[in-house]
């Protein structure tokens, strides 16, 4: 069952993204050493019902006027999607002002986007054939991008018990992260091993997420796996940053 782009629901995973926003977001984030520092590393996904891999690529880097940008993308014959975080660091928090989304394939676009203001909060977004909405994000949200990095700062600092809120399209979220384990898993031709890290989700829906963190490559997120209720999504490194 073909589709011009894999499933909305691992679209977070990889976060293919990028909308590439142009936010003022203060120059003193800029100052100090970040505390993941910038790269561009490929993925492959392979995502349930779709009969081949998708390359994608994961990139860090400052964003114009201040700030950093992360985006991920993927893109094969049949379509491309993008996805672009725009953010502030705090601490291991990388503090989402903007949130772009963008699907395109088969003569049909679908598009996204998130705005937080940084002093009152307020989220404002917009959606394809959605009538456009704002509600009260509060402090500190983050995005599902932008989400491993947080992870990966915080399994450097050695914590394991995880919290983020998360902010969409809709609403804030909050989700819990917890180390499971440790595993050696052959990525990129190597053997590596990894930091494995759960979701941990208060109902059973049927979802599952695990996450695979490589510590000796400065915690460089190397596979995620999703399991949803249409099947078994992966992606995998195939190239360090």
């Amino acid at each position: 069952m073909a589709k011009p782009c894999p499933p909305r629901a691992f679209h977070w995973a990889l976060r293919l993204s990028g909308l590439l926003a142009a936010l003022t977001l203060g120059a003193t984030a800029m100052a100090a050493d970040p505390p993941v520092a910038a790269f561009q590393s490929e993925y492959r996904l392979k995502a349930a019902g779709f009969p081949f891999s998708v390359g994608a690529t994961r990139s860090l880097a400052p964003a114009a006027g201040g700030g950093w940008k992360m985006e991920v993308k993927a893109k094969n014959f049949i379509g491309e999607i993008r996805e672009t975080s725009v953010f502030q660091w705090d601490g291991c928090v990388p503090v989402t002002r903007y949130y772009g989304y963008r699907r395109a394939g088969l003569g049909r676009v679908k598009t996204a986007e998130l705005r937080i203001d940084p002093a009152s909060h307020q989220a404002t977004s917009e959606r394809s054939d959605h009538e456009p909405r704002t509600y009260d994000a509060g402090p500190g949200a983050t995005d599902e991008i932008a989400l491993p990095l947080a992870l990966q700062c915080m399994l450097s600092r050695g914590e394991d018990a995880l919290t983020l809120r998360v902010a969409d399209e809709r609403e804030v979220e909050t989700h819990r992260y917890r180390v499971e384990g440790r595993e050696t898993l052959e990525v990129a031709d190597r053997e590596v091993k990894t930091i494995k890290v759960r979701r941990v989700r208060e109902r059973d829906n049927g979802r599952e997420t695990f996450l695979w963190f490589a510590p000796e490559h400065d915690h460089a997120l190397v596979q995620l796996v999703q399991r949803n209720n249409d099947g078994r999504h992966v992606l995998r490194l195939e190239t360090f940053p």
